[in-house]
C-alpha cells in the first residue's frame, strides 16, 4: 500500500494564509472588543452603587456635553410631568404579554428642560386602536431612577410609522423633533413602587462581553477548521 507523504500544494497553501490572515484578525478584534466593554460593565456596575444625586442640569445641557458619561447612574429630581406629552412605546413583551412602555415630558425644578422618562410597562388592551389611558401625576413629584441614553440605532420598516401618542422607537432625537430642542441628552429609567398600575421591573443592564466572546470563538473555530483541510489536503499518495 503506497505511503502518504506530505506534500503542501500552493494554491491550498495561499488559500490558508488568506483565510488565517481574516480569521485571527477578527477574532483578536472580537477580543479587544470584549475588553471595551469590560471595563463598560465594571463602569455600569459600579454607577449602580452611587448614592442618587440630581445633575447640574445647566452644565448637562451645555453644547459638548457627554451624556454617555451619566448612563446608568441613579439619579432622583423634583418637578411636574406634562399631561399633554405622554406617549406610549408599542411593542413591548414582558413574559409574552404584549404591552406598552409609557414615556413622559418631566420638567425639572429650576430648570427650562425637559426630561424624557419612561414611566414602566403597561399590558395592552384587546384593541389596537385604543390605547391605555394612564394617569399622569399631577403638581409637583419627586421621582428616582436610573439615567440612560436611549440608542439612536433601530430599524424601521418605512418612515412615519409613529402617530402623535404611539411610538415604535425612543430617542432623544426622536423626543427633540417632537417636543423640540430643550429635551435633556439623556432620559430616566424610573424606579420605585407606584399605584398607578405600572411595571418598572427593568432588565439588568448587560454590555454584551459573552457576546464578543462568542463571536471570537467562532472566528478561531473558523482559523482551526481551515488548517485542519489544509492539512488533509497536504498529505497524499506516494
Amino acid at each position: 500500500m503506497p505511503a502518504r507523504r506530505f506534500r503542501p500544494q500552493w494554491v491550498p497553501t495561499l488559500a490558508l494564509l488568506l483565510v488565517l490572515a481574516v480569521t485571527l484578525s477578527a477574532g483578536r478584534w472580537q477580543l479587544g472588543r470584549a475588553d471595551d466593554k469590560r471595563e463598560l460593565q465594571a463602569r455600569i456596575e459600579a454607577g449602580a452603587r452611587e448614592r442618587a444625586v440630581t445633575p447640574d442640569l445647566r452644565a448637562v445641557a451645555a453644547p459638548g456635553f457627554d451624556a454617555n458619561t451619566l448612563a446608568y447612574r441613579p439619579m432622583v429630581f423634583t418637578g411636574r410631568f406634562d399631561p399633554a406629552r405622554t406617549v406610549y412605546l408599542d411593542n413591548r413583551l414582558r413574559e409574552g404579554r404584549p404591552g406598552y412602555e409609557v414615556l413622559g415630558a418631566f420638567q425639572p425644578a429650576g430648570s427650562d428642560r425637559v426630561l424624557l422618562v419612561n414611566r414602566g410597562w403597561v399590558p395592552a388592551g384587546a384593541r389596537r386602536d385604543q390605547l391605555p389611558e394612564m394617569a399622569v401625576p399631577q403638581g409637583e413629584v419627586t421621582i428616582s431612577g436610573t439615567a440612560v441614553v436611549p440608542g439612536g440605532r433601530f430599524i424601521e420598516l418605512r418612515s412615519g410609522t409613529d402617530e402623535p401618542r404611539r411610538w415604535q422607537n425612543w430617542s432623544i432625537d426622536r423626543a427633540r423633533e417632537r417636543w423640540g430642542e430643550a429635551v435633556l441628552p439623556f432620559a430616566l429609567l424610573q424606579a420605585g413602587t407606584a399605584d398607578d398600575g405600572l411595571v418598572r421591573e427593568w432588565p439588568r443592564p448587560d454590555a454584551g462581553v459573552d457576546k464578543h466572546l462568542g463571536y471570537a470563538l467562532q472566528w478561531f473555530c473558523f482559523a482551526a477548521t481551515a488548517a485542519v483541510v489544509w492539512l488533509a489536503l497536504s498529505w497524499r499518495r506516494g
